[in-house]
């Protein structure tokens, strides 16, 4: 179904007077895959038919008003799925609601955009941009962001700003609040900045973002950073990036460093990446490597299939997980590294 017609299916749910004056657009990704993993000690290889291998599966609704002058009313609307079973994506990073992913609304004009809702926050952003598998298959980011929880995804109740692009120049910015009116009412509130550069071959990012967490009576800092770059040399291109994540308390930092390329082969492309992680914890300092091979071949503008292998190899006391977009594959105990290979489909609408 074209998605003009989907559109018109979306208006017979709207107000017609609202949708008159608005262009709104209903759009998402179906992925779907199979995986076969093998998790370490004790336990068989596993074989899944798994959603969001390559990227999460999501619907959404977005659209703009023209406001004249120069400015426009923008909102978007966004929920995750899961394709091999038709639930929700809802976690304890995706709370249980409709639109778990985002619901924001704002203005946009010269000045940029702010909206106001749940989004993602300005580090997770940054971070992607120097993500050679683009958060999914095997051996991405989210390895490190999410599972090793070196950067938070999303801030809820909160104020989002993009800036103008300035030269390749982009600035984000967000405060989110914890929303208290008791003591300590700064518990929950987050804020962060990062800024985006795309100019030609050349990419940069660097960000930093904190947020006030549970520390004895009162609150301490959590505080998360990172920057990276990358460089395309037309058929070949490469991509590192270096984070830290420090918590409230001592001696239990969590540092990434991560190198990436991609190879065009005909139509297709070849990713590959490995990211080391190493977290400070009383004395045991678990470390882990994550490496991840692809292979993306598009059959068009908006379907791909895809094939993946990965491994993350723990040391004694490492935890590390192997990681897709919305799949991931825990080690059975500590020190053994998951490994396996996927295939899958990807179409966007």
């Amino acid at each position: 179904m074209k998605k003009s017609l989907l559109a018109v299916a979306v208006a017979a749910a709207l107000p017609a007077a609202a949708f008159a004056q608005t262009n709104v657009q209903l759009y998402g990704i179906a992925d779907g895959g199979v995986a076969v993993v093998d998790r370490g000690t004790n336990v068989s290889n596993g074989f899944h038919v798994a959603s969001g291998i390559q990227s999460t599966s999501r619907w959404g609704i977005r659209g703009t008003e023209d406001l004249g002058g120069g400015l426009s009313a923008v909102f978007n609307l966004e929920n995750g799925y899961r394709l091999d079973t038709g639930e929700s994506d809802a976690s304890d990073a995706r709370p249980a609601g409709l639109f778990q992913r985002r619901a924001v609304v704002g203005l946009a004009g010269g000045f940029g955009q702010v909206v106001l809702g749940r989004d993602y926050t300005t580090g997770f952003t940054a971070w992607g941009t120097t993500d050679i598998m683009g958060y999914g298959l095997f051996g991405n980011q989210l390895t490190y962001t999410a599972n090793a929880g070196g950067i938070t995804t999303r801030a809820s109740n909160g104020i989002h700003y993009v800036s103008p692009t300035f030269g390749g120049l982009t600035v984000r910015a967000f405060y989110a609040t914890g929303e208290r009116d008791t003591a300590p009412k700064s518990l929950g509130n987050g804020m962060g900045a990062a800024a985006i550069y795309m100019g030609g071959p050349l990419r940069l990012q660097g960000f930093y973002q904190q947020f006030k967490v549970a520390q004895g009576t009162g609150t301490g800092t959590d505080k998360q950073y990172g920057l990276g770059g990358g460089f395309d040399f037309g058929g070949f291109r490469v991509v590192a990036s270096y984070g830290e994540v420090d918590p409230v308390g001592d001696n239990n930092k969590t540092k990434s460093f991560s190198i990436g390329a991609g190879i065009k082969v005909g139509v297709g492309e070849i990713l590959v990446q490995g990211i080391q992680i190493k977290r400070q914890s009383a004395g045991t300092d678990p470390k882990g490597t994550a490496l991840g091979l692809a292979y993306v071949h598009p059959l068009s503008k908006r379907t791909n299939l895809y094939a993946t292998i990965g491994t993350t190899r723990n040391n004694s006391t490492g935890t590390f997980v192997m990681r897709g977009s919305d799949v991931a594959f825990a080690p059975a105990q500590a020190g053994d590294d998951p490994k396996g290979f996927a295939f899958g489909i990807r179409h966007t609408f």
